[in-house]
């Protein structure tokens, strides 16, 4: 079944784990909950909001993941219906930190009386506490990432790979970002809500996952600002590679033109050329312009221009 229940002290915590017609139809014979919330429900990659109603809340929120396939942080939604003596989480998905959490709560007596036994508002604050927790782990081990990426760069290796993979985590920053920004105005806003079952009491908590959350901003703002400079000293590097391997080949391109010239010159079926009949004299001439190109060399790579 993709419904279970947790019930105690009058509360019912309902996690639906897949949206199918078994959850619309309970969600339909159980509740009156709007029908725009409904169509929420059935389609995917909605915007995180909130919306408050007489009786109930609904919240879309999202949460940065992790696919290890892909190496890349996606967007997972868990939508959350929020009343007096109910509280309901519908993945889009599948997400274990949810599935844990539920389950952790239904077979542990001392973690479901911690949950249950208070209020709805307080379980929907420690749901969010504990998925913005495991966030945390996530940004960490990016975090670890892209140190051993800034190691990689000082040390001279910058190879194809390491441009992919710092492009790669760039995107990743910037995903993280862009999921995170909408979540802090959300819990914001439950902080100043007003209902018996979200009262003032509770500010004080969403107001703790606040300042986790501008935390959690903050340290992937830096993260940002990092790759963001490792960008730009990949590139100085790369170019300052280019720039001398291009002087080694103008350089030698140059030295060779004298050579060339008095090899097509002597190599014309001439017979009037200066000293054309005394190869000793040619050859030392060439031996003459090869010791002076080479005597340029040795000087400019003194002066450090080479």
């Amino acid at each position: 079944m993709s419904v279970k229940q947790i019930k105690q002290a009058g509360l019912t915590w309902t996690n639906i784990s897949n949206v199918n017609e078994e959850a619309l139809k309970f969600l339909k014979d159980n509740f009156k909950f709007h029908h725009l919330d409904i169509a929420d429900i059935k389609s995917e990659s909605q915007n995180p909001k909130l919306d408050t109603y007489k009786d109930y809340l609904f919240l879309v929120v999202h949460f940065p993941q992790w696919n290890a396939k892909t190496k890349k942080v996606t967007s997972h939604e868990i939508d959350i219906f929020l009343g007096p003596n109910f509280l309901i989480t519908i993945q889009h998905g599948k997400n274990k930190e949810v599935k844990n959490f539920f389950y952790r709560s239904m077979n542990n007596r001392k973690t479901r009386n911690e949950w249950i036994d208070k209020s709805s508002g307080y379980l929907l604050y420690k749901i969010l506490e504990e998925l913005f927790s495991q966030s945390r782990l996530m940004i960490d081990s990016l975090g670890k990432q892209i140190s051993n990426i800034e190691n990689e760069v000082f040390n001279d290796s910058q190879d194809l790979d390491l441009i992919r993979e710092l492009a790669m985590h760039r995107r990743n920053v910037l995903n993280i970002k862009r999921i995170l920004d909408p979540q802090r105005f959300i819990v914001a806003s439950l902080s100043n809500i007003r209902k018996p079952f979200l009262d003032e009491s509770l500010s004080i908590y969403f107001d703790d996952i606040k300042d986790y959350l501008d935390k959690l901003w903050v340290i992937v703002d830096s993260y940002k600002e990092t790759i963001d400079g490792l960008h730009i000293t990949v590139e100085s590097l790369i170019n300052q590679k280019t720039n001398k391997v291009i002087t080694y080949l103008t350089v030698i391109s140059v030295a060779l033109l004298p050579l060339t010239l008095l090899s097509g010159i002597y190599g014309m079926n001439i017979e009037s050329l200066p000293y054309a009949h005394k190869p000793i004299f040619v050859w030392g001439l060439f031996a003459a312009i090869l010791m002076l190109i080479l005597g340029m060399i040795g000087l400019m790579r003194r002066k450090k221009l080479l």
